[in-house]
């Protein structure tokens, strides 16, 4: 890569980035992210009673009132993979009231950060306004992949970028595309757990570059901690990460940066104890499930959990589970996670193994857990996208190298065979979920005698979209594998403890 081209990937690949997810964006119908009734809902009152936007149910003080072509936007389309988006037409124009119990004003599921954040893009056409809430989270997600190229030291930043790549195809490009608030929680801790290390290393946080470290850290953590409630344990688990990465001597030595830290931590603390979704759910205490949780359930759940992992890159369906992935997706999406994790543990080092140990046995104790004293097997209630981040910061974590300033080496030829892989898949993957709701399940993939059942509020023609997006694609994945090629040393960047090393 020469000079030029690499001094631009800062701002080049981000931007590719938006145009890839404005992509997804722009080929999903409202009401299509996954619970997206509640989140819709949630948003219209988060700001409270609004006139024609939610108000206070007269019989029924659980409920709010909210237009129907919020709450049951995806009514006649989610769990149909065979109808397409064509049929919103009519709901789309019907902003009538209509009552709700599904709205985290009244059930608190949710810490109400993302919903307040997102209700400030609510206007009279619901279309628009939940196509700027998408946008608006594409851009963030790409305002931290910029930050990262930019900020991080050259290692972390090839590591972060790539584990994000890799690990958001297809369900992360879904999710960031949407009103889901893992939208968040993802590139939340995909960043946080970075920008904590390189502010824990910056020589001067006082300086510009360690101010912006700082806020990046701040920013990404209040992403997470706002959005979901099990964001906030896995902020706690970044922050230990970091300290470990990092190394706690060199930690203990900056007590203004442990104490930033230890107050985000706080606050990820107390944000886990004030919203418990399963008091909510089952408050008598009940498990959710009715199977016996002995030894027989957790066995079973333990070899069904790659179940779950695999979806993550596209072994389950999109949207309301009625999104089919081509079985392409997931194979191709383990075979690169798994080469990327052999890769990282060919360098390892006292630190990363401790940290990849962590990770990783989140990774699984954290469902298993769940399932185990809820009376749940896999497939039940835990789904993929709630472990996505954990595998975004276990590919991370793995990927960094003996140095914070070079990359780990990744050999030019598997970088081009995985860099086309992944290309392939997500392509592949926003085709197949543009396809089903513009023409339903009932149509080839590539049948080219389709006609679009369903138009964007844009009006901008598929095709147009498609190749737009598809390009995009090629030049943020090819840049990013390109960039994670490289070995570019940063002189003065300060080296991981390698065994046996003082």
């Amino acid at each position: 890569m020469s000079e030029r081209v690499r001094s631009s990937a800062w701002w080049a690949l981000p931007i590719a980035f938006f145009i890839m997810c404005s992509g997804w964006a722009l080929t999903s119908p409202v009401g299509s992210a996954p619970d997206d009734d509640f989140h819709l809902s949630s948003i219209w009152c988060a700001q409270g009673f609004r006139v024609g936007v939610c108000e206070e149910s007269p019989a029924n003080p659980a409920a709010r009132l909210v237009p129907a072509n919020v709450a049951a936007a995806s009514d006649c389309f989610r769990f149909k993979a065979d109808v397409s988006a064509g049929c919103t037409t009519s709901i789309m124009d019907d902003a009538a009231l209509i009552e709700t119990e599904r709205v985290n004003a009244t059930v608190s599921l949710y810490p109400p950060g993302f919903h307040a954040v997102m209700s400030v893009f609510v206007g009279p056409d619901v279309e628009r306004s939940v196509l700027a809430m998408r946008l608006f989270n594409a851009a963030l997600t790409a305002l931290v992949i910029a930050a990262l190229l930019r900020l991080t030291p050259a290692g972390l930043a090839s590591a972060s970028v790539l584990a994000i790549t890799v690990t958001f195809i297809p369900l992360g490009l879904f999710v960031t595309a949407s009103t889901n608030p893992s939208a968040w929680s993802i590139i939340g801790i995909g960043g946080y757990w970075a920008f904590a290390i390189a502010f824990l290393r910056h020589r001067n946080w006082r300086d510009r570059r360690g101010l912006l470290l700082a806020a990046a850290t701040l920013v990404t953590a209040a992403m997470a901690i706002i959005s979901r409630v099990d964001a906030s344990a896995y902020v706690v688990l970044a922050t230990l990460i970091a300290l470990t990465v990092s190394g706690w001597k060199r930690a203990l030595g900056t007590p203004g940066r442990l104490v930033t830290l230890g107050a985000i931590v706080l606050v990820a603390i107390v944000t886990y104890i004030a919203v418990s979704p399963v008091d909510v759910i089952a408050p008598s205490g009940a498990a959710m499930g009715n199977t016996h949780a002995g030894a027989g359930l957790f066995l079973t759940n333990l070899v069904y959990l790659p179940t779950l992992l695999q979806g993550i890159v596209g072994g389950w369906n999109l949207g309301w589970n009625d999104t089919l992935m081509p079985p392409f997706i997931p194979v191709i999406g383990t075979a690169v996670v798994g080469a990327l994790l052999y890769r990282g543990l060919q360098e390892a080092t006292v630190r990363k193994l401790v940290a990849t140990a962590l990770v990783a046995g989140s990774l699984v104790l954290v469902p298993l857990m769940f399932l185990q004293s809820q009376g749940l097997g896999v497939g039940e209630v835990v789904q993929p996208r709630y472990l996505l981040p954990l595998l975004t910061l276990l590919v991370g974590v793995v990927s960094l190298g003996p140095r914070f300033g070079r990359p780990l080496p990744l050999p030019v030829t598997p970088a081009i065979i995985m860099a086309v892989g992944v290309t392939l898949s997500a392509v592949l993957a926003f085709w197949a979920n543009a396809h089903r709701y513009f023409a339903g399940s009932g149509f080839g993939l590539f049948d080219p005698k389709v006609e679009p059942a369903w138009t964007t509020a844009t009006g901008i023609p598929l095709a147009a979209i498609a190749v737009v997006t598809i390009v995009a694609t090629a030049v943020f994945i090819s840049g990013i594998f390109q960039v994670a090629a490289e070995t570019p040393i940063d002189e003065g960047r300060e080296q991981l403890q390698r065994p046996g090393s003082r």
